[in-house]
């Protein structure tokens, strides 16, 4: 038996020698972690927003958004689940002190950070959109996308008026 040490070059030295082109994740991991803090955040910021309001347009619409993206979440977990993909658990910080909220209008305060957050996603779909070559992940970015700026296009007018 020949030692692993004393090994002689002869067999690595072929003449055709195998290169195989670098390998593509079918998707970008990253986007995958933001997209999945940004709609925690979402879902956190609407239940706070959820409690704070009193206006019965705000209030349906924040259970609109709720609901949306509790949906968003529960295909995500069972997407991320059929391709073998493992999600940490996000650790975030929304930063909505009670200070701010009281010397503010507190629905003002959190649905612009929600709206933010929707934008956040709508970005991160976008991009999984544009990159992925899953299918499957592309059809649920252009559906949850098209979900999402219907959402924002309402936070936008409702925090116009």
């Amino acid at each position: 038996m020949a030692s692993c040490s004393n090994q002689e070059n002869k067999y690595t030295n072929f003449f055709y020698k195998m290169e195989s082109a670098p390998e593509e994740p079918i998707i970008d991991f990253s986007t995958i972690d933001c997209l999945n803090e940004s709609n925690q955040k979402a879902i956190e910021l609407s239940s706070k927003s959820l409690r704070l309001t009193t206006d019965l347009k705000t209030l349906e619409l924040l259970l609109k958004i709720k609901r949306d993206h509790k949906k968003i979440n529960s295909d995500f977990k069972r997407l991320t689940n059929d391709n073998l993909i493992i999600i940490p658990k996000p650790i975030y910080n929304i930063d909505v002190s009670n200070d701010t909220i009281h010397h503010q209008k507190p629905e003002f305060v959190i649905l612009k950070k929600l709206q933010t957050e929707i934008k956040n996603q709508i970005t991160s779909f976008d991009i999984i959109e544009k990159k992925t070559k899953n299918n499957d992940f592309k059809l649920f970015a252009i559906q949850s996308k098209r979900i999402l700026n219907d959402n924002n296009e309402a936070l936008k007018t409702l925090l116009s008026s």
